[in-house]
């Protein structure tokens, strides 16, 4: 959620997106994440690393749309998992904060640290940092 919200405030700030569509969309933040990534101040943090930047936004965009999926208003027909409501799964019910999620083990793994902390960075940079 943290992510999400972090998206939507760059947003509300920079863009000229319906402020209905973008309290109800749920699919903004694999996008925020490319545009941050994009950003001139942090292509200067990357000066020299074109092909580490292209790395990391590569694997940031696929964690982002990962944890996009994880709202229960995206892909709840394809992929009933999300980390808000329990859902059924063969007939028990299965609740969020028991539920270890497959597609988030990258997380865990060095580009998924480095997920993190961009996010982090987002969140401090939110003042200094334009997206458009």
């Amino acid at each position: 959620m943290a992510g999400e919200k972090v998206a939507k405030a760059y947003r509300f700030r920079d863009t000229d997106t319906d402020e209905a569509r973008l309290t109800t969309e749920h699919v903004a933040f694999s996008r925020f994440m490319q545009s941050y990534l994009g950003s001139p101040e942090i292509k200067q943090r990357y000066a020299g690393k074109d092909e580490l930047l292209r790395e990391t936004v590569k694997v940031a965009r696929k964690l982002a749309r990962e944890i996009e999926k994880l709202a229960p208003a995206v892909d709840r027909e394809i992929s009933p998992a999300n980390a808000e409501y329990p859902w059924s799964d063969d007939g028990r019910v299965v609740v969020p904060c028991e539920f270890t999620y497959p597609n988030l083990t990258l997380l865990t793994e060095p580009g998924g640290r480095t997920f993190l902390r961009l996010l982090e960075m987002a969140i401090a940079d939110f003042e200094r940092i334009r997206i458009y």
